[in-house]
């Protein structure tokens, strides 16, 4: 689906019972005739009688297109609205999105916030076990429920990855019992394990975020690099959270000790680092977290990968050498 079905399936909501379809263009030009240059004839108490429309758009990541004006259009209506009354709630998984935006279209947001926390591992493990039919512990394992929650957790906090992991993992169990791989001890049934889950795990995550890895350009790598880097030199913690600015001077560390020109050149600002971060996001290879501190204007960087699992993604491709140098495990011989 294009961004600009947006248009068409908003029309359709506002046509009533006669849910006219029609194309994005067309669609376009009825709201912005119902919102925007429609009839001008009411006062101010006929408009405060006027049912209000509420438009909650969610993940508008998507709807960000290169001249930004699907978004434009949504947040404009509101301010221009004579005949009608419209709020727009916007929902994004990117935490700095407005800040990407053009100034044309911040121009029209509105100052409120509302960060909602990812969910914590036992609300995940509560929310699988009631979406799952019957008796949970007749189906899958409490550890297997427990680490696809934390993987979840870890990974991006989205209850969605949660669900389809169970399902792969479901899958594959059931795949082995059917070609016998695995048998059923009589007396019980076929069960999901945490061996399912890790292994729909890897299937899931691996594959697709190594190969999205390999494919990062000049600039995207010298960010994951970093943060391998600094992930090596802080071995020994569980979760490790680094720092916008920490980042910055290890990226400028590590291009200027490269010799090769296409990192040489890369003097990435805030702005730059903080767009990149935010794609790297959106593609499951880290977190951005929110700082507890208030003071704190910028988001802390998390990921689940390992500097060597960095390494082996850069394998092979245009980047092995800068890779191999930053992350690879010294050897004494």
């Amino acid at each position: 689906r294009s961004p600009f079905d947006s248009y068409v399936k908003f029309w359709e909501a506002l046509s009533g019972t006669m849910k006219e379809r029609l194309s994005a263009g067309a669609a376009a030009a009825k709201l912005e005739d119902f919102f925007g240059d429609g009839e001008k004839d009411n006062s101010d108490e006929d408009r405060s009688k006027k049912p209000i429309t509420v438009l909650m758009l969610d993940e508008i990541d998507y709807l960000v297109t290169k001249k930004q004006t699907i978004l434009y259009n949504f947040f404009d209506w509101p301010l221009r609205a004579t005949s009608a009354r419209l709020i727009v709630i916007g929902i994004s998984n990117t935490i700095n999105l407005p800040e990407r935006l053009s100034l044309k279209l911040q121009s029209r947001l509105g100052g409120e916030r509302c960060h909602f926390k990812s969910y914590t591992v036992d609300e995940t493990v509560a929310i699988l076990k009631t979406r799952l039919d019957g008796d949970a512990s007749q189906v899958f394992d409490e550890d297997a429920i427990k680490f696809a929650s934390r993987k979840t957790g870890n990974l991006s906090g989205d209850i969605r990855k949660a669900f389809h992991m169970c399902k792969v993992a479901a899958q594959n169990a059931l795949d082995d019992y059917a070609s016998g791989r695995r048998r059923i001890v009589e007396g019980s049934h076929p069960k999901v394990k945490i061996s399912d889950v890790q292994r729909g795990s890897r299937d899931m995550y691996t594959s697709i975020i190594h190969k999205a890895i390999s494919c990062s350009s000049s600039y995207e790598a010298l960010v994951l690099i970093a943060i391998g880097a600094l992930k090596k030199a802080k071995v020994g913690k569980d979760i490790v959270s680094l720092d916008v600015q920490e980042m910055l001077t290890k990226i400028e560390s590590i291009a200027n000790g490269s010799g090769e020109e296409r990192y040489l050149s890369a003097r990435l600002s805030l702005g730059d680092l903080l767009g990149i971060l935010s794609r790297l996001g959106d593609a499951g290879i880290l977190t951005l977290t929110t700082p507890k501190q208030s003071n704190h204007p910028w988001p802390l960087i998390q990921t689940s990968l390992e500097p060597y699992e960095i390494n082996s993604s850069y394998r092979n491709t245009s980047h092995s050498k800068l890779a191999e140098k930053h992350l690879a495990e010294q050897r004494l011989f």
